[in-house]
This record gives structure tokens, C-alpha cells and sequence, in this order.
């Protein structure tokens, strides 16, 4: 009797995983500090006045796509889907920012954020696509 396939077709590399985790961090914190606490960036704000109204954005798009995107590269999911996925996630971006305003007020640099957001986590992924994935062990016990 023939086996299935195993789910889990590549593993990451050890940088892979440790850079994906502590970008997954930082970003983390960044949605973080949208209040006011040890998450909130002063030299940011100088620069930026307006960068926390907008991070959430940004923040859920990349860690959306960059957290179902790890487990899909470990899958063997290919590239073209991720790029569907990245692109349903810019058109919800988009659509939501400028045609619903429901519970939402029209801001076009919301929906650039999260459009940067969105790109910021393909290219991400397709790093680790080319250069961070080894096949996974077969197991030769069966």
C-alpha cells in the first residue's frame, strides 16, 4: 500500500526561520505601537507624524500573508499562488479604503500601507522561496 505524500514538503533553513520570526516580531511591534507605550517609536514619529494612524494596515497585510505564506512555502505551495493571494490581499486593501465606507473612513494612505505592506511580505516569501528551503527529509523507516 502506497503512502500519501507528507504534507510538510520542505523545511526552512535555520536563518530562514530565525529572520522570519524576529521580522514577524518587529512587525508585530510596530502594529504594536498604535498606543501609546514601550512599542512606540519617538524617532519614528519625528520623522513620520502620521506613521502610527497607518501601521495597522501595513502590519496585518504583512503578517497575514507572511504567516500563511511560511506554511504554504513549507507545503510546496508555488509562488503563483502566493502571488494570487498577494494580489486578492492589495484589492481588499484597495476596495476597503476606497469603496466601503462602512465603519471606515476613505484614506488613501491607509490603502498604501497596506499595499506596502502587502509587497514588503511577497518579496519576503520569495526570499525565502529561493534561497531559504531545503526538501524535507523522506523517511526511509517505512
Amino acid at each position: 500500500m502506497k503512502s500519501d505524500p507528507p504534507v510538510m514538503r520542505f523545511q526552512p533553513c535555520l536563518w530562514a526561520t530565525v529572520l522570519h520570526l524576529l521580522l514577524f516580531a518587529a512587525v508585530f511591534a510596530l502594529f504594536m505601537g498604535r498606543k501609546p507605550g514601550m512599542f512606540r517609536s519617538e524617532t519614528i514619529l519625528e520623522h513620520l507624524p502620521g506613521f502610527y494612524s497607518h501601521i495597522s494596515n501595513f502590519s496585518i497585510s504583512w503578517l497575514l500573508l507572511a504567516g500563511v505564506g511560511f506554511a504554504w512555502l513549507m507545503m510546496g505551495i508555488r509562488m503563483n499562488h502566493m502571488a494570487l493571494a498577494s494580489l486578492a490581499l492589495i484589492v481588499a486593501n484597495v476596495a476597503y479604503e476606497f469603496l466601503l465606507p462602512l465603519l471606515n473612513t476613505r484614506d488613501p494612505v491607509d490603502a498604501l500601507y497596506g499595499v506596502v505592506g502587502t509587497l514588503l511580505a511577497f518579496a519576503w516569501m520569495w526570499v525565502i522561496h529561493r534561497f531559504g528551503l531545503k526538501p524535507m527529509p523522506l523517511d526511509k523507516t517505512v
